[in-house]
């Protein structure tokens, strides 16, 4: 073979080379042109859209969506009122002078929606009784308080004092209790969604201190 034959062929394979490499650098760059312009559309719909759109919005406040949910206040043993003590009197804070000694043990609540506006609560107390040293076989009345209340703002919604009878009879002169009161309703309103129901022993307030409501 002629040495002008192979140099012929070698230039032949060169050019065939740079074609090759020169129609993969074309479409290299119609594919980064086109993923650009992809990218591009994206950021575009991403920043000029409706950010709300297909997002369901609910009304500010819908009473009768708000009660029919579910929505039931908890309850809780107001701090200081959970026990009761009663002494003889002139003899307050003496151990040996207590006649009864009574506390709560249990609470419980269930929510009705009245109509879409109003909220009946059933709420349950039970607890014990027991006798002092200076106690014996007794028929005792206990007050209770129920209020319902804002947890932010302290709104009172509703306040109630009840009595709750118990007898003590021998040997142990001890006895338990417990009450369902299911008359606690009351209005509710836009900003009644941080309610909380305190129950409680209220044994009004020292004498002298004028006469208690409720």
């Amino acid at each position: 073979m002629r040495p002008s034959d192979c140099g012929h062929r070698g230039e032949r394979r060169r050019r065939t080379r740079r074609r090759l490499v020169t129609a993969a650098m074309a479409a290299l760059l119609v594919a980064c042109a086109s993923t650009a312009a992809s990218s591009a559309g994206f950021l575009h719909r991403l920043f000029h859209s409706d950010p709300n759109r297909g997002v369901v919005t609910m009304p500010e406040y819908d009473p009768e969506f708000f009660l029919k949910s579910g929505y039931c206040p908890p309850v809780k043993v107001r701090l200081g009122e959970e026990a009761l003590t009663t002494y003889e009197r002139g003899h307050d804070q003496d151990a040996q002078f207590v006649k009864y000694l009574a506390s709560i043990t249990k609470t419980a609540r269930e929510c009705h929606a009245v109509d879409a506006q109003t909220l009946n609560i059933k709420v349950g107390i039970a607890g014990r009784v027991v006798a002092g040293p200076k106690g014996g076989a007794a028929n005792i009345s206990l007050p209770l308080r129920i209020a319902v209340v804002k947890q932010h703002g302290a709104d009172v919604l509703y306040t109630e004092k009840f009595k709750v009878p118990v007898s003590l009879a021998a040997p142990d002169f001890a006895a338990d209790f417990s009450q369902v009161f299911d008359q606690v309703t009351f209005t509710v309103g836009p900003d009644n969604r941080d309610l909380i129901v305190y129950v409680g022993f209220d044994e009004g307030p020292p004498p002298g201190a004028g006469k208690p409501t409720g």
